[in-house]
């Protein structure tokens, strides 16, 4: 065998191994819909969280922050996501407030995206999910096209949640140009409600959103990390991260809209009534809620 084939047979090899492993690990559960190419579409069905107590029921704000660290940019986790003060918040409004270093301040601003859950309907691309695996794949969500998920859920157009097993709506994420980037403009969810079918349902193991968010670090750790970002020095995890914890998502608007009956309301009664009484599930989603208590029954049996 000469050194050409020898390369070609072991680009096969990685080639190979890494379309096996492409659905296994922690990231590679979310579904990659940007692969997709320009003016295609990929249709996603969400689905609810494992957590009850996730006041948005089937999503979660995911706020972190990026730094240049050892040559690469490392993502870390924003501590005010779970309820604590922040150094690289801190560090972000020193450098905007007190010493008025725009650019500074810009490389340790927060920045968020929206971790959901659901089921591929349609992909674009090839993206293979064995016959006997858990069909479900998570999905990350840019600012802008978790605004478009918002804007049509606070619209009013919906009898019922979107993530609603039984009578819930298909979301079709569209990719198109804008200038030299990628743009989802035109992703709008279905007209028609439609089930989830009994098939995917069998299959379907549900996640704890919260558990896909950037992990919690401690201040301390933060701060070195902050350190090594400002002064170019290798820096090294002393410990691992902490698993996350509650977070409330701030979302007060969408939060409402999600867990009210369909009625007319005025916009304060609304807002007033959701910050007052516990999320109730709207009026006919009884046989949704039964399905999904049968789901969580079955994976804590499985457990």
């Amino acid at each position: 065998m000469d050194k050409k084939e020898q390369y070609a047979r072991l680009k096969a090899a990685l080639g190979k191994r890494n379309s096996s492993n492409e659905n296994s690990g922690f990231w590679d559960k979310f579904y990659p819909f940007y692969k997709m190419d320009y003016d295609e579409v990929s249709i996603f069905r969400f689905l609810p969280d494992l957590d009850e107590e996730n006041p948005l029921g089937f999503v979660v704000e995911n706020k972190y922050h990026e730094l240049q660290i050892n040559g690469k940019k490392k993502r870390i986790g924003c501590s005010q996501m779970y309820g604590e003060s922040c150094a690289c918040c801190e560090a972000s409004q020193k450098y905007y407030n007190d010493l008025g270093d725009e650019k500074m301040g810009k490389a340790f601003w927060r920045k968020v995206d929206y971790v959901a859950q659901g089921d591929i309907v349609h992909s674009a691309f090839e993206y293979p999910i064995k016959a006997d695996e858990n069909p479900v794949r998570l999905i990350s969500l840019g600012p802008k096209l978790f605004k478009k998920v918002e804007t049509a859920i606070l619209s009013g157009d919906f009898d019922v949640p979107p993530y609603d097993i039984s009578e819930g709506y298909d979301f079709r994420i569209m990719k198109t140009r804008q200038g030299e980037y990628a743009a989802y403009d035109n992703s709008e969810f279905a007209r028609k409600s439609t089930a989830v079918s009994e098939e995917r349902l069998a299959r379907i193991q549900l996640f704890n959103l919260k558990d896909f968010r950037y992990m919690k670090i401690e201040r301390e750790q933060m701060e070195t990390m902050i350190e090594a970002f400002l002064t170019g020095r290798s820096y090294e995890d002393e410990k691992p991260a902490e698993k996350p914890a509650e977070s409330s998502t701030g979302h007060a608007g969408l939060d409402a809209k999600l867990t009210e009956p369909k009625e007319t309301k005025p916009a304060a009664e609304v807002i007033n009534a959701a910050k007052a009484d516990a999320p109730t599930a709207p009026a006919g989603s009884s046989r949704a809620q039964e399905i999904l208590a049968r789901l969580k029954n079955r994976q804590q049996a499985q457990a």
